[in-house]
């Protein structure tokens, strides 16, 4: 009887333990990329990351946007546009730069961008597109978004 009730004790003090213990929020902010892939290649394409941070309801940080021509070379030209998504579904993409160092390892760096909608943004991420010289060509791909706290 008394290990069954120590038991029940031992089981009840763990689960109210971790009641009081503060779980971590949803993460909203953080890392974001977005990935494309050259057909029929190896692995070639592009690569965009960022870290971001939601401000408010209608303002997001986007800090060290890089976009990268991932090797083999496929001679495409990589860009990368920021993404927000409304609360009504509506996306606004803006174009952010290139890679402007081939099939490097390091990419291009634009530092922070901010992304600042006359909407209230639901959602934000990257998306990331290959180009070639015939326009309409573009093969892009949208990375996860991330939820805006502010946004209830």
């Amino acid at each position: 009887m008394k290990t069954r009730v120590l038991r029940t004790v031992v089981g009840l003090a763990a689960v109210l333990g971790s009641l009081l213990v503060a779980s971590p929020a949803q993460a909203t902010n953080g890392p974001a990329s977005a990935r494309v892939y050259t057909e029929g290649s190896s692995g070639s394409g592009g690569l965009a990351t960022a870290s971001l941070t939601f401000v408010n309801a209608s303002d997001v940080t986007f800090r060290n946007v890089t976009v990268r021509d991932v090797c083999p070379g496929d001679n495409r030209p990589v860009k990368v546009y920021i993404r927000l998504v409304s609360t009504l579904g509506h996306t606004s993409s803006r174009y952010v730069g290139s890679d402007t160092n081939g099939c490097g390892s390091d990419g291009t760096n634009f530092g922070t961008v901010y992304g600042t909608a006359g909407f209230t943004v639901a959602k934000a991420g990257l998306t990331v597109c290959l180009y070639t010289s015939t326009p309409g060509q573009e093969k892009c791909v949208n990375g996860a978004v991330r939820d805006n706290q502010h946004v209830g």
